[in-house]
């Protein structure tokens, strides 16, 4: 009979621990899904910063700028006229 229930408590013993450890595993991929949406919302939050701070450096300094195929930079008052002085240059890069 104590051979039953010490073989009944080893039985259970190991099912519980084998129920924990599946249930860890869940939140190692919890853990992971969330370490990917933190790196996605970092490099979008980047992005949105780098756009605003080139829109505000342009609506204060007053000068668009274009880059040319041959690497050379453009400056005008306009985008219109930066663009079409590196017509000289190859066209605007791409």
């Amino acid at each position: 009979m104590s051979q039953i229930i010490a073989a009944s408590v080893m039985a259970l013993t190991l099912g519980v621990g084998a129920i924990g450890a599946a249930g860890q595993s869940g939140v190692g991929d919890a853990v992971k899904k969330t370490g990917e949406v933190t790196k996605h919302a970092v490099t979008e939050t980047g992005k949105a910063t780098k756009k605003s701070v080139t829109t505000t450096k342009k609506a204060v300094t007053h000068e668009a700028r274009a880059k040319c195929a041959d690497g050379t930079r453009q400056h005008a008052k306009t985008q219109k006229a930066a663009n079409a002085g590196c017509s000289r240059h190859g066209g605007v890069a791409r």
